[in-house]
């Protein structure tokens, strides 16, 4: 299943799944240190350097609930490799971007991890662009989810993925903004 970000597109898939099958247009990511198998190498962008390190996995190994906190220090890693990141970031908002995990079941694996940090580094990128929408938002809540908004968490506002975007929100609500 493909999940839009509001101008990034995801599939994040199974390295067992049987249907696993790309397209010209697709942008198929391992981040594991392992090598990736066979049938995938001739296709895919091998990215050990976003795995997280050994000390981290030996951690959160067979301690389920560890998750949420496995996901905020996993984050943090992440956040070291800032040139990879913004590579796939870039990517995601052109085509769709496939993230490959072999650990972990369908919503807390790696590769979820990896989704959601690249989402707010394209948060992060509106807020700097000044495209932010804050206030009484719920009346305008469909229109901005369907222009492409993007809710940022860390700053409890909407950002934009344009100015034209981010005007039209702007005419709807009454008010200063």
């Amino acid at each position: 299943m493909n999940r839009t970000a509001e101008g990034l597109i995801f599939r994040v898939r199974s390295v067992h799944a049987d249907d696993f099958i790309s397209d010209d247009n697709e942008c198929v990511v391992w981040g594991d240190r392992g090598v990736p198998p066979d049938r995938l190498r001739k296709e895919i962008w091998w990215l050990p350097e976003l795995s997280p390190d050994t000390e981290l996995m030996n951690w959160f190994s067979r301690h389920p609930d560890r998750w949420y906190e496995f996901r905020r220090r996993y984050r943090d890693q992440l956040s070291a490799e800032k040139e990879t990141c913004e590579q796939l970031r870039t990517s995601a908002c052109q085509r769709l971007l496939t993230l490959i995990y072999q650990q972990g079941t369908s919503a807390r694996n790696m590769a979820t991890v990896i989704e959601e940090h690249l989402i707010q580094l394209e948060c992060q990128q509106r807020w700097n662009a000044g495209l932010m929408i804050g206030g009484h938002t719920t009346p305008v809540k469909s229109q901005i989810v369907a222009l492409g908004g993007l809710w940022f968490t860390k700053h409890k506002t909407w950002v934009m993925p344009d100015e034209q975007s981010w005007r039209t929100i702007i005419n709807l609500l009454p008010g200063d903004f």
